[in-house]
C-alpha cells in the first residue's frame, strides 16, 4: 500500500483517504456518485432546469471513468434537447398568439369599415 503525508499534520494516509483520519483535512474531492437515483435527479434537472442541469454535467465529465462520462454526457444532450424544445414550443405559441391577434384586428376593422 501507497502511504503519503497530510500536508496539515504529516500523519500517514493512503491514496484512497478523502480526510485526513488524524485532523481531519480534506485531501480530494469525492467523486460525484452513480447511483440510478443519482442520475435520474440529474437527467430531471438537465430537462425540467437546463441551465442548472449544466452544473453536474460538467462535473461528471471531469472525472475519469466512463461510467460519470456517460452520466455527463447525457445531462448535457438533455439541457441542449430541453432548450430547443424550449424555444420550438416558444415560438409556435408566439405565431398562434399573432394569427389570433390578426384575425381579431381584421374582424374589427371589418366591422368598422
Amino acid at each position: 500500500m501507497d502511504l503519503t503525508a497530510c500536508p496539515t499534520c504529516n500523519k500517514a494516509v493512503t491514496p484512497a483517504d478523502y480526510f485526513c483520519p488524524q485532523c481531519g483535512r480534506k485531501l480530494k474531492d469525492k467523486p460525484p456518485a452513480t447511483t440510478i437515483s443519482r442520475q435520474i435527479t440529474v437527467y430531471l434537472v438537465s430537462f425540467f432546469l437546463p441551465p442548472f442541469g449544466l452544473i453536474p454535467a460538467i462535473g461528471y465529465l471531469k472525472q475519469k471513468d466512463s461510467k460519470s462520462k456517460k452520466i455527463g454526457l447525457v445531462a448535457i444532450i438533455l439541457t441542449i434537447l430541453s432548450i430547443l424544445l424550449s424555444f420550438w414550443f416558444a415560438t409556435r405559441v408566439l405565431k398562434l398568439f399573432n394569427q389570433q391577434l390578426n384575425n381579431q384586428l381584421n374582424f374589427y376593422n371589418e366591422i368598422r369599415y
